[in-house]
C-alpha cells in the first residue's frame, strides 16, 4: 500500500513554493503518493486589498527575519527573484490540477506550474498558458480548455475564508499526515511525522489482512458487523441523519474498505444510507439496503453501480424504479431467516453489515450475526438515546448474546476489536 498524503495548497502562495520544494523531497526519500488539494486565497468573492503606502520601521529598529525567512533557512530554500503577476487568482490552474488527475499526470502538471509562476514569472491562470504547460502531459487539449470553461471542476477548489476555515484549512500548504495537520513547517517537521506515520501503517496493513471467511452457513450468507463507536459506545459525532465519517480516523476507513472487499455484498439500513451522501460506492458487487417506506436516493452511486438490491416487506407499496432488484419478504416486518436465503440465492456468501443500529438489532436477535468488528474510536459522545451499535428492544437476561474476543489491534488512541458468535 502507497500512502496518500493530501496537501491543500495555492499556487500564489510562496509557503507553498517551500512546500512543493518540500512535496518533491518527500517523495523522493518516503516514497508517498500526494493528493493535491486546491484552496484558492483569492477566490472571485474576495476583493483585492488596495495598496496603501508602506510604512517605514522606526530608524533604530534592527531587521529581524520573517517567518518565512526563516522556513527557507531552515530548509536551505531560496525564493526565486523574479516579477510575478500581481492580483492573479488560481482557479482555472486548480481545475486543469483536477482534470489532470483523471490521466495520472497531475505531479508533473503541478511541478510546471509552479515552476512557470515562481520561476518564470508567467500568469498560470489564463487559459493559454495553462494549455502550453499541461501540452504533452493531456491528451485533449481542447477538452481541458472546455472543462476551464464550464467550470467542470470548480467544486473541486476551496475558497478561502470560511469555506477553507470549514475544513480545517487556516494555512496552505497544510499536509494531512495520518491523523495530523501540518502547516507551514519545516520539512523536519514533516519527516518525523512521515516516520510516525508510515510506522502506523506498516502496522495496519497487516490487520485483518489474512481473513478467509466461510462461503455461507447452511443456506444462508456468512454474516459480519463491521462498525465503529465512540469510548462510551455511540455511532455518530452530530444527529442521527448526518454523515460520520469524522468518528474513525483514516485508519479505521482503510479496515473499513479492507472488509467490504472481503464480501459479496454491504447491506445496510436506509438511514445510514441517506445519512451515507450519494458519493458512496462500496467495493462490493452487490449493495442491499433494507427500507420500510421505499424513501431512497436511486441517484446515488450506492444505487447506480454494482447489483444494487432493495430489500422490503410486501407492506411497502413504493413503486421502486426498475434500476433496483426488490426482494418484498411477506407480512409486515422483515423475517431475517427468509431474507438471508434470498440473498444467498442471489449469489451473497459473505455479508458486510455496516448498520445502522436498528438493523444491526435485528440481525443480532435472529442470530445470523458471525462475526463483529468494533474499532474504538478516542472520543466521547455522551446523550440519552443516541444510537449505539445495537439498539432496539432489550434481550432478557437469559437471552444475552455472548461473543469471544479473536483478534485486537491498536493503531494510536484507536482499538480493532474482533468478536465471534
Amino acid at each position: 500500500m502507497t500512502p496518500i498524503i493530501p496537501v491543500a495548497h495555492d499556487f500564489i502562495c510562496p509557503y507553498c513554493w517551500v512546500g512543493w520544494l518540500q512535496v518533491r523531497r518527500m517523495q523522493q526519500e518516503f516514497g508517498v503518493e500526494v493528493e493535491w488539494l486546491g484552496y484558492e486565497l483569492w477566490p472571485q468573492s474576495l476583493e483585492w486589498p488596495e495598496d496603501g503606502p508602506a510604512v517605514a520601521p522606526p530608524a533604530n529598529r534592527p531587521p529581524t527575519p520573517t517567518k518565512l525567512s526563516l522556513l527557507c533557512l531552515l530548509d536551505g530554500v531560496t525564493i526565486p527573484v523574479r516579477e510575478r503577476p500581481k492580483q492573479m487568482r488560481t482557479f482555472n490552474a486548480h481545475q486543469a490540477v483536477e482534470y489532470a488527475k483523471s490521466y495520472g499526470v497531475q505531479d508533473e502538471l503541478v511541478g510546471r506550474f509552479y515552476r512557470a509562476l515562481w520561476e518564470d514569472g508567467l500568469e498560470i491562470n489564463h487559459p493559454d498558458i495553462i494549455i502550453e504547460l499541461a501540452t504533452g502531459l493531456v491528451p485533449d487539449l481542447d477538452d481541458l480548455r472546455q472543462a476551464m470553461t464550464d467550470d467542470r471542476f470548480g467544486d473541486k477548489v476551496v475558497d478561502f475564508d470560511d469555506d477553507a476555515y470549514s475544513k480545517g484549512i487556516y494555512n496552505v500548504p497544510t499536509y494531512f499526515i495520518g491523523e495530523e495537520r501540518l502547516a507551514e513547517q519545516p520539512y523536519s517537521e514533516i519527516q518525523k511525522a512521515l516516520n510516525t506515520f508510515l510506522q502506523q501503517t506498516d502496522e495496519l496493513t497487516e490487520i485483518y489482512r489474512h481473513i478467509e471467511f466461510p462461503q455461507g452457513v447452511g443456506s444462508r450468507p456468512y454474516t459480519f458487523i463491521n462498525m465503529v463507536s465512540t469510548v462510551d459506545g455511540k455511532i455518530i459525532t452530530g444527529e442521527r441523519d448526518e454523515n460520520v465519517s469524522d468518528l474513525g480516523s483514516n485508519y479505521d476507513h482503510f479496515i473499513m474498505h479492507r472488509l467490504e472487499n472481503k464480501a459479496d455484498g454491504v447491506l445496510v439500513g436506509a438511514g445510514s444510507l441517506r445519512a451515507s451522501g450519494s458519493k458512496w460506492n462500496p467495493r462490493t458487487e452487490f449493495r442491499v439496503v433494507v427500507t420500510e417506506s421505499g424513501r431512497l436516493d436511486f441517484e446515488s452511486e450506492f444505487l447506480k453501480n454494482g447489483t444494487p438490491v432493495v430489500l422490503t416487506s410486501e407492506a411497502c407499496t413504493f413503486p421502486f424504479p426498475d434500476s433496483v432488484r426488490v426482494i418484498r419478504l411477506p407480512g409486515n416486518r422483515i423475517d431475517w431467516s427468509v431474507a438471508m436465503e434470498r440473498l444467498f440465492d442471489l449469489g451473497i456468501k459473505k455479508l458486510n453489515v455496516l448498520g445502522g443500529s436498528v438493523v444491526n438489532s435485528q440481525l443480532i436477535r435472529a442470530e445470523v450475526i458471525d462475526e463483529i468488528f468494533l474499532t474504538i474510536a478516542p472520543k466521547i459522545k455522551l446523550g440519552e438515546g443516541v444510537p449505539t451499535i445495537a439498539d432496539g428492544e432489550p434481550l432478557l437476561r437469559s437471552e444475552v448474546k455472548h461473543f469471544n474476543l479473536i483478534e485486537h489491534h491498536r493503531i494510536g488512541s484507536e482499538l480493532f476489536l474482533r468478536y465471534r458468535g
